[in-house]
Parts: structure tokens; sequence; C-alpha cells
């Protein structure tokens, strides 16, 4: 289980320490998520798409809204016509279907799933996980909980990846066949086969798994060491500084805008 999240490049956030950008995710997942205007939630949405560009170039920018684009489809068509308060802006056969309000959440939701998506993969792709994880404790999270975290993160990309394989693996054992059935029904159907060889795999790698956690001392007692250490916090002053600077400046435009 090798699989990262973490994305090589030279971008100007690979050069943060994990603990600032632990900071500032935490700060934009905050104003996603309570009450802010539109203006403030565009802007910040430009700003980690702008950023992820700067960092990761802009095809993998666009992965993250990629990645949610059926749910932002589904919200944008679904949310208008069960929010009818406000004044009226469309009207079809005496129902209203559009209003400004329901306009205004649809939009709002659309800058949350985007803007919290965007501000995930931003971190995840530019900070690898041993620093991460040592972040986290220096944050007080505890040893089994980074444990935990660090397997997830390893654990599902992985998945994906061998997901991905299997399914390839099967493309190429059906190309010199019979012609393929398409249809809706057909593709389910098919997709069994792959699922089950994932799950075969998933439980095979289960004593790897139980070994990785015995190396790396899980149910032990006693206080925990690492072997990797974390910049100590006076050298990471500035960075501190910028991003203090930034929550400040975010969280007063939260209540001025």
């Amino acid at each position: 289980m090798i699989t990262d999240t973490f994305i090589p490049g030279k971008g100007p956030l690979y050069s943060f320490d994990p603990r600032p950008k632990l900071i500032l995710l935490l700060l934009s997942v905050f104003l996603f998520l309570f009450e802010s205007t539109i203006a403030l939630q565009a802007g910040l949405v430009v700003l980690i798409l702008s950023a992820a560009a700067a960092s990761l170039g802009i095809s993998k920018a666009a992965v993250p809204i990629r990645s949610i684009l059926p749910i932002l489809i589904l919200t944008a068509l679904l949310t208008p016509p069960f929010n009818r308060s406000g004044e009226a802006l469309l009207v079809i056969g005496g129902r209203t279907v559009i209003t400004d309000e329901g306009l205004r959440q649809t939009v709002s939701l659309l800058l949350r799933f985007t803007g919290i998506t965007a501000s995930f993969f931003l971190f995840f792709s530019t900070t690898r996980i041993s620093p991460m994880i040592l972040a986290f404790r220096a944050f007080g999270l505890p040893y089994r909980a980074a444990l935990t975290v660090t397997i997830s993160l390893r654990y599902i990309p992985d998945m994906f990846t061998t997901y991905g394989r299997i399914t390839d693996a099967h493309k190429l054992r059906t190309a010199g066949g019979a012609e393929r059935k398409k249809g809706f029904r057909h593709r389910i159907t098919g997709l069994f086969p792959v699922l089950t060889a994932v799950l075969i795999h998933a439980v095979k790698e289960i004593p790897t798994l139980a070994m990785a956690l015995d190396s790396k001392g899980f149910g032990r007692s006693g206080r925990r060491t690492s072997c990797r250490k974390l910049p100590p916090w006076k050298d990471i002053v500035p960075q501190l500084a910028a991003a203090a600077a930034i929550s400040i400046l975010l969280s007063a435009a939260s209540v001025l805008i």
C-alpha cells in the first residue's frame, strides 16, 4: 500500500510547512461551512483554484471540479425547485420553478462543494503524508488517530488504483472476444466481477496491513517516538505570520462583506 496523494511539483505551496497549511485548510473549511456571502465564497474559490493552478498546473487544478461534477450538476438541477422562498424568477404553467432565494442558495452550495473539495485536494496534493501526520501530532492528535489517518490516506487511493488495474485487465480479456454489449444494465452487471476481484485483493492485503501495524507498534504502551521531526516552531515564524495574516484578512472579510 504505497499509493500516495502527494503530487510532486515545485510550486510555492511545496515549500510551506504543513502546520501553517493545516491552519489555512481548517480556516477555509470553516468559512465555507458557516454563513457567508456569495462574494466571499466566490473569492475564496478563485483564490484556492489559483493557488492550485500555480502549484500544480491548470490541468491538475481542474481535477477536484471534475471529480464532483455529477454532484454539482445534481445540485444545480434539484436545489431551485425545492427552495421557492423569495421573488419568483421563472414561472412555468403557473408553477414557480426558480426564485431569487433558491438561485442564491444553489450558487452558495455549488461554491461550498467546490471550495471545500479544492481546499482538501490542494492540501493533500502539496503535502507528503509523513510531514502531514507529524503536523497532526503537533496539534495534539493522538497517535492512534494519526495512524488511522495515515492508513486511510494510503489505503483508499490504493483501492482506487487497484480498481483501475482490474478494470483494465477485464477490458483486455474481452478485447478480442465477441462484440461487447452496451447499455446501463450490462454495465452494472459487468461491475460485479471487477468489484469481486477488488474485494478479494482487499482481503488478501489484511495480513500485510496487520504486519504493518505491528511494525509501527500499534497497541503497545509507552511514549511514542518518531524518526522524523518537523522544524521547530521558531523556524517557521514567517510562515505562521503569513497564515495568521491571511486568516485575519479572511475573517474580517467574512464580517464586513
